[in-house]
């Protein structure tokens, strides 16, 4: 993992440290439903974008990007908010891409999570 990324992964996870400390033992609850919508909310976006669907995608990524900025997962908001603009733009030549990086980064995310409600 380069530098780069290492600092990603930092800041993130502080962001996501952050949030639980905001929200105490309502944070369990909050990840929980995150964890639990998110998958649905990315098999959606996997339709829109298979279907070249550029609105229903925007619709579907603005709210997954939302929730995303709700638990702390700043760099996945930021990829959705990117997505949604270029699905709103007209620009939907990488939806497939973006997908694919949107999926990976939730991967990450969702491991975080995992692993804070463990502890």
């Amino acid at each position: 993992m380069d530098t780069r990324m290492r600092e990603a992964d930092e800041r993130e996870a502080d962001e996501l440290e952050a949030m639980r400390d905001m929200f105490g033992e309502d944070f369990a609850m909050l990840a929980e439903l995150y964890l639990g919508d998110s998958p649905k909310r990315l098999a959606a976006l996997q339709s829109a974008a298979a279907a070249s669907d550029a609105a229903q995608a925007a619709k579907i990524v603005h709210s997954l990007g939302g929730s995303c900025a709700s638990i702390g997962a700043s760099s996945l908001a930021a990829m959705c908010q990117a997505m949604e603009l270029d699905c709103r733009n007209g620009n939907p030549g990488n939806l497939g891409e973006q997908l694919q990086a949107i999926a990976a980064e939730y991967a990450r995310i969702e491991a975080r999570l995992r692993a804070m409600l463990l502890a």
